[in-house]
């Protein structure tokens, strides 16, 4: 089980939005690299406090290393801790800076692409297809349905790849401090991730509902207000107030929810946080206590744990905009994949100019099959 089986529209549009990213390699890896920057100096912000920890409160094996000679004395070492904590965090502001930045302006360049590309997929369809498609539905997947996808690659999907990197690297960290104390962080894995997945397929399930319901709503409210004159003159208004009220009570109550089963999964990360930090804390001073660790390598851990744990409680908070933004690019992708029935052949050549009379003889045309708009039409003009 993964995350893209737990939200199974992410892959799909993923792939779908890959050509319009690639078109911005630069500024896409220039933001990588302040990411990776970033998480390189959150890896080293407990280190200083570490060695004031191990070399000044609680010397290791009692030896006061300031003492010894042309060791620096312990306000030196203070005073480079502290130093060097201000570099690490500076660094890691202005990496968080270029990478906030350069996510956001891929995001929005890329999703600015798409809704062009969309309106003029949308404009070449055939009157067969506007026939059938509602034109508030439209407008609300060229408007809000893409303007979901750029807040969320921006607010959403953008971070969860940051945080999924500093899980990476902080494991590997806590692997190489002690891989013993990091099995027991490793075993309480699961009882993040069963439950995190099945929420998540739940928070997915109901978000494609609401936001078809809410697109029912748009295209209502649109198709109302555009024939308000003929729906008043008819004495509809109160029918169409009615349905739009039922509709509009529905998508409160799927809107309500969503927001209980991501609380409840929000509580649940939680409380499996503070099982397995109690967990290593447990251990560790154990450890701590029997020398096979010292004091400053255990805050170390634990400030890795901590750094660990982020990520898996920032996917519980965005696995409910990457639902709203996979079931708002399933439908986008569906506008996309529908076909345009008149399309020029590959060597097609543009048609010269036509000089004479213009005749049509036994015209058969429709925009459905069975439902004839033209039969055997017979027209001639004089040139």
């Amino acid at each position: 089980m993964t995350f893209t089986k737990s939200l199974p529209g992410v892959r799909r549009l993923l792939g779908f939005l890959w050509p319009y990213v690639r078109q911005h390699k630069s500024l896409l890896a220039g933001s990588f690299l302040a990411l990776f920057a970033g998480v390189a100096m959150r890896a080293l912000e407990p280190w200083p406090l570490k060695f004031v920890i191990d070399y000044l409160v609680i010397p290791v094996s009692g030896i006061d290393h300031s003492s010894l000679p042309g060791s620096p004395s312990a306000l030196q070492l203070l005073l480079l801790a502290g130093a060097a904590l201000v570099v690490v965090y500076g660094l890691r502001g202005l990496s968080t800076y270029y990478q906030k930045v350069g996510f956001a302006l891929v995001g929005i360049k890329v999703l600015t692409e798409v809704r062009g590309a969309l309106y003029r997929h949308i404009q070449c369809l055939s009157m067969a297809f506007h026939s059938k498609a509602r034109s508030g539905d439209l407008i609300f997947r060229v408007i809000s349905d893409i303007g979901l996808l750029r807040d969320i690659a921006v607010t959403a999907f953008m971070p969860l790849i940051g945080s999924v990197l500093v899980l990476a690297t902080m494991a590997g960290l806590m692997l190489w401090i002690n891989w013993k104390l990091a099995l027991v962080v490793l075993v309480s894995a699961p009882l993040f991730w069963l439950p995190t997945l099945f929420l998540s397929r739940r928070i997915q399930k109901v978000s494609r509902v609401q936001r078809k319901r809410e697109s029912a709503m748009a295209s209502m409210a649109s198709e109302s207000i555009t024939a308000v004159q003929a729906v008043q003159s008819l004495a509809l208004d109160s029918d169409f107030a009615d349905r739009f009220s039922g509709q509009n009570k529905k998508s409160l109550k799927e809107g309500v929810k969503v927001r209980r089963l991501l609380a409840r999964l929000q509580a649940t990360v939680l409380l499996m946080t503070g099982v397995s930090t109690a967990a290593v804390l447990f251990y560790g001073t154990l450890l701590v206590l029997r020398g096979a660790l010292t004091a400053g390598e255990l805050l170390v851990f634990l400030s890795y744990l901590k750094a660990v744990f982020k990520p898996l409680q920032d996917f519980a908070k965005y696995t409910g905009r990457m639902a709203k933004a996979s079931a708002a690019g399933e439908r986008v992708i569906q506008i996309f994949e529908t076909p345009q029935d008149i399309e020029d052949l590959p060597h097609a050549t543009d048609a010269p100019p036509f000089r004479g009379d213009i005749a049509f003889e036994e015209v058969h045309f429709g925009y459905e099959e069975g439902a004839p708009v033209l039969a055997g039409l017979n027209l001639e003009i004089k040139a």
